[in-house]
């Protein structure tokens, strides 16, 4: 009976993996039509090469776009998307394998998600001090939640992100440490990105996307 108990547990474990499908980008191209910018007189450049997407915000610009709301001398933001081969509407999980730069207060990097046009997105965002949920809306930032996040004393530039959705919780962990969870945030659009802010670059070595 035990053993039959086991068998029967090992193979409906095995129809779940069946049944959970994974798409991983390794930037060898650009399949997922992953936004590209590498004009100069942007706030910051998004661009595929080599095997790796790196975004890079230039901090403070004297000519900020007023679409991001910035200020003359200001910090800027800049940010690169694709559309993800899932359904935001079921339980799924996207992992990321990054670099960044030293974090600061005024260097901050995150991730963008339930994005449907510039204006229009969710994101995870974190500095050396604190983590933020951020929701906008026609490019107005319409709601947040703050919070302390206390890191590990040598905290790694390269880190593992990962976005998890169980249908009506988000949770964002870094390597493995879970530093945000909100609920109450419908998903209705499949956009997903990266964030850069301030003085500060993202590289990302790959990203997988499982559909659960």
């Amino acid at each position: 009976m035990k053993k039959l108990l086991i068998f029967g547990l090992a193979a409906l474990f095995s129809a779940s993996s069946l049944n959970a499908q994974s798409f991983k980008e390794e930037f060898e191209g650009n399949s997922l039509g992953w936004t590209e910018s590498a004009g100069e007189s942007n706030n910051g450049t998004a661009i595929i090469d080599k095997g790796v997407m790196t975004i890079k915000s230039k901090g403070i610009n004297k000519f900020a776009s007023i679409m991001v709301g910035a200020q003359v001398g200001e910090n800027t933001m800049f940010e690169s998307h694709c559309y993800a081969p899932i359904n935001v509407k079921k339980p799924f999980e996207i992992v990321a394998n990054v670099k960044i730069d030293k974090l600061g207060t005024d260097k901050t990097c995150g991730f963008i998600f339930n994005y449907r046009d510039f204006g229009n997105f969710y994101a995870f965002t974190f500095n050396d001090e604190m983590v933020n949920f951020l929701r906008f809306v026609d490019n107005r930032m319409v709601g947040m939640i703050s919070q302390g996040v206390k890191w590990p004393k040598n905290k790694k530039i390269n880190q593992e992100w990962k976005l998890v959705s169980d249908g009506s919780t988000l949770m964002f962990y870094v390597d493995g440490m879970e530093i945000q969870k909100v609920r109450y945030m419908p998903l209705d659009f499949t956009g997903v990105g990266f964030y850069t802010f301030g003085k500060q670059t993202l590289v990302v070595d790959d990203i997988t996307f499982t559909q659960q």
